[in-house]
Formats: structure tokens, sequence, C-alpha cells
């Protein structure tokens, strides 16, 4: 049976094409493999996506680097993708559901683009703090150590934020130990073993461990796991503290 709404063509002037902010962030150093590519084998059979106004849905990397390299593409017009932002993202999911490109950055921008609040405070946290890896930032915005975001829920716009000031304030506490500790101030198990702490220990005072941190910069060091991290922070916010004032932060 034919689909009137699909139709595989070639294209007279690839000016046609129109990317969409909603689409996936291009890739310059993908777009440049595809085109040494072209360059040397020719134009690309995979056909890109687009809608009836032109609008690239699937295939941005491979009409970027058609245009740089001279070289024509061929394109399916899918005239059911609505020209919406919801419209254009939601088909761009359905087409790379199933592929590896497409991780958390794409569906952050998409959903930002769109206007959700969780997605565009996360988009502009990372812009603030890049230099913890996505994992932490979004454990940082949740609040917690311990909890972790769904990947299909993720991928479904279900994601929310918890207290961005408490999000901020964790982050400008680890970047306080980067002094001491520049090696592993944001490495992911250091980060969620005081995450955890933060979250799960109301008695602990950051400022407190900090400077026991600047009294005995030595104390702090790199460690294989969070039951390793827990005991050496324990050990630190501990050091000449009375007996009945310890606090437990093992676990």
């Amino acid at each position: 049976m034919v689909n009137k709404n699909v139709s595989v063509k070639f294209p007279q002037n690839l000016g046609m094409f129109k990317l969409h902010n909603v689409n996936r962030e291009v890739d310059v150093p993908r777009v440049k493999r595809i085109t040494e590519s072209m360059k040397k084998y020719g134009l690309k059979l995979v056909p890109i996506i687009v809608n009836s106004n032109f609008v690239v849905v699937d295939g941005q990397h491979r009409v970027t680097a058609a245009k740089e390299a001279g070289k024509g593409i061929y394109y399916i017009v899918d005239n059911t993708i609505p020209n919406t932002t919801k419209g254009i993202f939601e088909a761009a999911r359905k087409f790379n559901q199933n592929m590896k490109e497409w991780g958390k950055k794409d569906y952050i921008h998409g959903f930002s683009e769109q206007g959700n609040k969780s997605y565009k405070t996360l988009e502009d946290f990372s812009k603030e703090f890049p230099m913890f890896s996505l994992t932490e930032r979004i454990m940082l915005l949740q609040n917690s150590g311990t909890r972790h975001v769904d990947k299909q829920d993720f991928a479904d716009g279900k994601f929310v934020v918890g207290d961005i000031d408490k999000a901020k304030e964790w982050a400008n506490n680890l970047l306080q130990l980067k002094p001491y500790f520049e090696k592993g101030y944001n490495k992911s198990v250091f980060v969620r073993t005081l995450l955890t702490i933060m979250e799960k220990k109301p008695d602990f005072k950051f400022e407190e461990f900090l400077h026991k941190v600047k009294l005995r910069p030595s104390s702090i060091f790199m460690c294989g796991d969070k039951k390793s991290y827990s005991e050496m922070i324990e050990d630190i916010y501990n050091y000449k503290r009375r007996t009945d004032e310890k606090l437990n932060l093992r676990f």
C-alpha cells in the first residue's frame, strides 16, 4: 500500500532545508567525518526526513555535511509531521529512539526549547556548573546522592528539579573543596558520597567539614568507593570533636 503522506525526492537546492531550534545540537567533528566521507564516496543514500515545510526532522548532520561537501542527498517528505516545536521534536524522538547518539543532552535541549521549566533549569545549571558530569548535575538538582532518574521518564519529559537554591549551594560547597582536592572534588563517587551525607545527615555542617580539610589538607584523598569516602569524610569531620559529639557518617 502506498503512503501518500511520504515521498522520496532528490533536492535541486540544499538551501531549501531548514534546521529548527529544537533539533539536536550539531556535532562539528561528526559533520567533518560525514563531509570527508561524502567527498570521497559521493552522496549519502540514507535519506534525511523533513516535514512539508522542509524542516529537517532527522538528518541535520547529513544535510550540513552535504552542504559543506557540495554533494546531493536524498530526502523524504513526511506530511504528517506538524510544523510546530513539539511536533518536530516528537517526530525526531520517534525516529531516533533506538539510536545511541541520542542521549540526555538531546532531550534536555528539546524539552527546554518547548518550555519545560525543569529541563530549562537543567540546561542553565549545566552551563553554570560544567565541571560536574551531567549525571551529577541531575543529582544536585534532585537534591539527592541516591535518587536516580529513570531513563525512559527522562526521555518522556518527566524529569522534575528539586530546590534549585539547595542545588547551587551544594555545587558551590563542592567547588570550595577544589583547592584542597583538585583531582577528586568533582569525581562521581566522591560527589555522590558527599551529596548523600548532606541529604541524609541533617547534623552534618559543611562549613565545619571544610574548616577541618583546611586544617589538614592531606586528610582528603582519592578513594575507590562510597564506603571508603564516607569513612574518610567521617574521620575528617570528627577530628578534635569530643567523643559524645562525633557523627556517624558511614554507610
